[in-house]
């Protein structure tokens, strides 16, 4: 049974390594693709256990290294493959309970938190790795940007350097704090994925339950505020904090559109409503920001444990 699932897992691995590989085709979905290269391993490892989605993560990551470098299969292993296998056995992991008729499954809201950690220490040793230089880089990107520009303008007129240099600052500034986000909105979306999966082929071992229903503990709104103050210290001490406040803050926002589900229970409305929302934050930042503000007040206030407390008259 081992054999086969680690063969499995190989299996899963190329195919992990086919949806990155799509990446450089420059197709319009290559970037989809690419979101849902950490899907296989997922599935192996909630699927077929541990071993499964550690062979998945270990042969993806090779084959990319192989077919196209070092330097991207390593990222690629520190980014998604070994963070979607591990919080795969972390869901996985149960004891008995205290009858000993059950078990006792993982908490997913620690699983969540720590898959937020892993995500920014990813995020961090990456940018170790590329050797970040935000100065650097927006020196490239004004000379990429600007070259476009020049290139696509009918009328030769092309923004000035002190028009597009501000923005370009923004955004590189934020990278710390974006690239958390995304990494970690990848690694929930594969492993929500992988579970419908598994569980319609009735190979997810534990008992479903909704995403929406996940609260993160208290000591993640303390650890958000400390990293968010010091994301404005100059240089690397910010730069660090940035991408843990980024992680994090994703997966507040994450609990927020879970409240949100909660709010919205036994409405007609309920799903255009939901429908509306989400697809509104994909088009803009503001509704994350907003959802994420919501779900640390809801951690922090426990506002959803009482009101399901009170509908259920649990004290």
């Amino acid at each position: 049974m081992t054999m086969r699932n680690i063969l499995i897992g190989l299996g899963a691995g190329m195919a992990s390594a086919l949806l990155f590989a799509g990446l450089i085709s420059g197709t319009a979905l290559a970037f989809p693709l690419f979101i849902l290269s950490p899907l296989p391993i997922a599935i192996a490892g909630l699927g077929f256990g541990t071993m499964s989605g550690a062979a998945a993560a270990v042969l993806a990551s090779a084959l990319i290294g192989f077919t196209i470098g070092p330097i991207a299969g390593g990222l690629y292993f520190i980014l998604f493959a070994a963070p979607v296998a591990w919080v795969a056995h972390l869901i996985g992991l149960s004891r008995p309970d205290e009858t000993g008729d059950g078990r006792q499954w993982f908490p997913l809201d620690s699983v969540l938190f720590r898959a937020a950690i892993v995500v920014a220490v990813a995020v961090v040793v990456s940018g170790i790795v590329l050797s970040y230089d935000p100065e650097a880089l927006i020196s490239q990107t004004m000379t990429v940007l600007k070259g476009w520009l020049a290139e696509s303008a009918s009328d030769g007129m092309t923004p000035t350097d002190a028009e597009i240099e501000p923005l370009i600052r923004f955004n590189i500034a934020l990278m710390p704090f974006t690239s958390a986000s995304l990494t970690l909105g990848i690694l929930v979306l594969s492993t929500w994925l992988g579970a419908r999966i598994a569980r319609m082929s009735g190979l997810l071992q534990r008992e479903w339950t909704p995403l929406w229903t996940v609260v993160l503990p208290q000591q993640a709104a303390f650890l958000f505020g400390a990293a968010f103050v010091a994301s404005m210290i100059p240089g690397v001490p910010g730069q660090i904090a940035a991408a843990v406040a980024g992680a994090i803050g994703f997966a507040f926002a994450l609990t927020g559109f879970g409240l949100l589900h909660a709010m919205l229970l036994g409405k007609a409305a309920r799903p255009l409503l939901l429908f509306l929302v989400y697809a509104v934050s994909f088009v803009f930042l503001l509704p994350l920001g907003i959802m994420a503000v919501v779900g640390l007040v809801d951690t922090a206030l426990q506002f959803r444990a009482r009101r399901f407390a009170a509908r259920t008259g649990i004290s």
